[in-house]
């Protein structure tokens, strides 16, 4: 929850932030990307945090999940997860555009396997990207593959009523996805919307830098986006990376004016999902200075759009 406090003219108004705000936990706590031991302690300090209201998690196992939800039952506090499976695909290398049917198959199963967990643990969507790039020769072939994946993710996520988003990642500079520029991205959801419904793009600031996109493109494919995330790119020498390290930092590209911008286009196309961080601490880089850190960008950020709506 936040609330702003802005001045016009001889008027001071406070306005409270128009959506529900979450942090992708496995990236401000990068060792969960490997293992979910000491998950549960961590992640109280996100949960008794109100400025949060969405917490997105990797898939952990069910004895630090149960700790989770006890803590969360304790506290008092109302806060919804969502379940990232991003890390099944860029860490642990599950291809589900893979052209080989038999690993297509594996990742599958262990991706729908997740949406299971997610549903029966009361979360609120699904998140995920494509695999690798391709040639360009083998582009229609990876697509079709990845089709087949996201209907099966899409079909058993409706039984549970979650909502699937499809996360775009560059073509050339770092993560090399197969979803890469928005409309590309667009005409693959909207093909799949015609069997599946539930089944939206995710679009990540921080991916804008190396996709050469801005947040007004975002305008164009309103009805397609489903969730946001927000962080930095990092330029090192001449290349790009998707590192998302804080605001500020060096070698950090995107700041709060560009929160600003995304959040004026998100006002514009009536948006009604969440935002959710995804910043990650460097070498010697506590998470809680991180957080904070985010938590100043949006509360200026959201400053800067109200100075130029009001």
């Amino acid at each position: 929850m936040l609330y702003v406090g802005v001045k016009k003219g001889p008027h001071e108004l406070v306005a409270r932030f128009p959506y529900k705000i979450g942090i992708v936990v496995f990236m401000i706590f990068p060792e969960f990307l490997k293992s979910d031991a000491g998950f549960s302690d961590k992640v109280k300090t996100l949960i008794d945090d109100p400025f949060f209201d969405l917490l997105e998690v990797g898939l952990v196992s069910e004895s630090e999940w149960i700790k989770v939800v006890d803590y969360v039952r304790s506290s008092g506090r109302s806060v919804d997860f969502s379940l990232g499976l991003q890390p099944e695909i860029l860490v642990r290398g599950h291809d589900p555009n893979a052209l080989d049917e038999g690993v297509r198959r594996k990742a599958e199963e262990v991706l729908v396997k997740g949406v299971d967990i997610a549903g029966k643990r009361g979360m609120k969507a699904v998140a995920l990207c494509s695999g690798p790039n391709v040639d360009k020769g083998l582009r229609d072939k990876a697509l079709e593959s990845f089709r087949k994946t996201i209907h099966a993710i899409a079909e058993r996520a409706s039984k549970y009523g979650l909502p699937v988003y499809v996360e775009t990642f560059d073509y050339q500079w770092d993560r090399k996805r197969l979803i890469g520029p928005l409309d590309l991205a667009a005409k693959f959801i909207e093909q799949v919307r015609s069997v599946h419904d539930n089944v939206y793009l995710l679009w990540d600031l921080s991916h804008a830098p190396l996709l050469n996109e801005k947040p007004e493109d975002l305008k164009s494919y309103a009805d397609l986006i489903g969730h946001i995330h927000v962080g930095c790119a990092k330029r090192v020498d001449d290349k790009l990376y998707d590192w998302h390290p804080s605001f500020y930092r060096p070698g950090a590209i995107n700041t709060e004016e560009d929160v600003a911008k995304l959040l004026q286009v998100l006002h514009d196309i009536k948006y009604r999902g969440a935002v959710s961080f995804e910043v990650k601490p460097e070498d010697g880089q506590n998470p809680l200075e991180v957080i904070n850190v985010a938590k100043s960008i949006l509360m200026r950020a959201y400053q800067i759009f109200l100075e130029g709506t009001l």
